[in-house]
């Protein structure tokens, strides 16, 4: 390594067993200037002076010493009622920062958007987080570039007047630095609006929900419509109400709206072999259905804003299997997510197809899937206090052999 001064930083930072957002920021923030070296016993101090780093909250006082030249800055970003700063001179000292690194924090702004921030790219934390909140005019995020966030949370709440995220690109997310250190994986989303009528695009929900190890804990509002065609796939339009059925098309990798499945297209189903993405809800009625198979691409469904389960099966006297292989995640903003109603007895003797919902793809509290009114864990305490169900069903028919025999020898 050519420069002995930031081999020493790397070298002292590797023996550092707490995080250290100083010298976190110095080893992401290059240009560094040698001020003085101090030795003790225990171990040896670089203190540097680095152009790109930016300490305290940015107003008229320190807007001087930001570093506005920099492309990536070293920063615990904040900016709130205090900021006595114009949108225009915010955009002006931030036109060239692609790049934050420690957090961003913007808690009772009197702007309505955050555009001023339209250049970020990315945002890597260190101690802090990724927070917007309580921003009383705030009517849109706006950071259409910004594509990473490598924050533990991820923090959107209280904006009274929110109406959209406008944040299209974000489709990448993982822990904060300091949660790495502390082998801690998972990301949290808290996002809502106070505002009637807020909702997040198809595009962005759809980045959210593909982002790995993230804990969608609070999402609010419900899907813009119409919805975005994907720059790859294609989107379908679905019903609009449960009562109508959905035109199934070929080719299909999302759908729009309501996916109701009734006897008026159920000959068509394996067309939604190609389905990955529901926007809406799954609605099946009424069908002569033995098995729901043909989702089999389905990834994951997104009900936010419908006032309906996310999956709904009622009223199909035959059905008594389902395979979604590659199901890995339902957002419902209602009560249950699952609900199974009227179908055959299979779905209540064997409690496997509710625990798959519950256990498998985390649907547990106020989510709880039902199976005709039952929770897994009712169904579970059910099962195990009668015989086994295949045992059952072959001792009903050896019950019915008996009386045939009986009946013929009579």
């Amino acid at each position: 390594m050519k420069n002995p001064f930031l081999l020493a930083i790397l070298i002292v930072t590797s023996h550092c067993l707490d995080f250290n957002e100083s010298e976190f920021f110095k080893s992401k923030c290059g240009k560094f200037t040698l001020l003085r070296i101090l030795i003790t016993k225990e171990r040896m101090y670089i203190f540097l002076d680095a152009s790109c780093i930016f300490y305290g909250d940015l107003n008229s006082t320190t807007i001087g010493s930001f570093p506005s030249s920099c492309t990536t800055i070293c920063a615990r970003l904040g900016i709130d009622n205090n900021c006595d700063l114009s949108k225009n001179q915010l955009m002006l000292v931030f036109q060239n920062m692609k790049h934050l690194i420690g957090s961003l924090i913007l808690y009772r702004t009197k702007f309505t958007s955050a555009k001023f921030l339209r250049t970020l790219e990315s945002v890597e934390c260190g101690l802090a987080d990724f927070t917007i909140s309580y921003n009383p005019k705030m009517e849109e995020i706006g950071m259409t570039n910004l594509t990473t966030i490598k924050c533990s949370l991820i923090d959107i709440h209280g904006n009274e007047e929110l109406k959209k995220l406008n944040i299209p690109n974000l489709n990448y997310a993982s822990p904060s630095a300091e949660n790495l250190e502390a082998n801690k994986t998972g990301i949290e989303i808290n996002i809502d609006s106070e505002k009637y009528g807020f909702c997040i695009t198809s595009v962005e929900m759809y980045n959210f929900i593909n982002i790995e190890n993230v804990n969608l804990k609070k999402l609010g509002g419900g899907i813009c419509e119409p919805g975005i065609q994907p720059s790859s796939g294609k989107l379908c339009n679905a019903s609009h109400n449960v009562d109508e059925e959905t035109e199934i098309q070929d080719g299909c990798t999302q759908m729009f709206g309501k996916v109701v499945i009734n006897p008026k297209n159920v000959q068509n189903v394996q067309k939604l072999s190609s389905v990955e993405i529901i926007f809406g809800v799954l609605y099946i009625e009424n069908t002569n259905l033995t098995t729901i198979d043909f989702l089999q691409n389905l990834k994951y469904i997104s009900a936010l804003g419908y006032g309906y389960p996310a999956i709904t099966v009622q009223n199909n006297p035959y059905l008594s299997n389902f395979s979604f292989p590659n199901l890995k995640r339902i957002k419902n903003n209602g009560e249950s997510s699952v609900v199974f109603t009227n179908n055959t007895q299979e779905f209540i003797l064997d409690p496997k197809y509710c625990s798959f919902f519950e256990d498998q793809l985390g649907q547990g509290g106020w989510e709880k899937p039902k199976f005709d009114g039952n929770s897994c864990y009712t169904l579970i305490q059910e099962a195990n206090t009668r015989p086994p169900y295949k045992f059952a069903k072959n001792l009903d028919l050896i019950i019915v052999v008996l009386f045939m025999s009986i009946a013929q020898i009579l």
